[in-house]
């Protein structure tokens, strides 16, 4: 049943912050920061918005990965890919879309795909196509057998 509650919920997560995308965190952290704290500059408030739709979008997968394998090993391969995406695509991309666009919600197609890729829980889904393929082929055969 626990698990139930868990699948639903992380579903309901991934729901809600599709419908809410366009809401700017930033401007929602900056009405409870003090003036002197506020992020106001159109590429850092771009970066905290997409930064925190990252960690939402993701941690609601790692629930759901849970919730579905409930085995560690899958949740750790999960957590890798997350910080992989948060600490070297992330970044690469930032850097691509900013210098050439600025921060506009418009991308060029091939942005745009990546902009799916890396914010949008895209990886996380393929790694849980991995990992239910996985569980359902437990022991392939070596290579050359066959």
């Amino acid at each position: 049943m626990k698990r139930y509650i868990l699948l639903g919920f992380a579903l309901l997560a991934l729901v809600l912050i599709y419908l809410f995308q366009r809401i700017s965190y930033a401007d929602i952290l900056n009405s409870i920061l003090p003036e002197i704290l506020e992020i106001r500059n159109p590429n850092p408030v771009f970066i905290f918005n997409r930064v925190l739709r990252l960690i939402l979008n993701d941690a609601a997968c790692m629930v759901i990965i849970w919730a579905v394998f409930q085995q560690t090993k899958f949740l750790r391969a999960a957590f890798l890919v997350f910080v992989v995406e948060l600490l070297i695509i992330l970044p690469l991309y930032f850097a691509i879309k900013l210098s050439l666009e600025g921060d506009s919600e418009l991308s060029s197609p091939f942005l745009s795909q990546i902009h799916r890729i890396i914010v949008n829980p895209l990886l996380m889904f393929l790694l849980m196509i991995g990992f239910l393929y996985q569980k359902l082929n437990p022991n392939p055969s070596p290579r050359g057998e066959g």
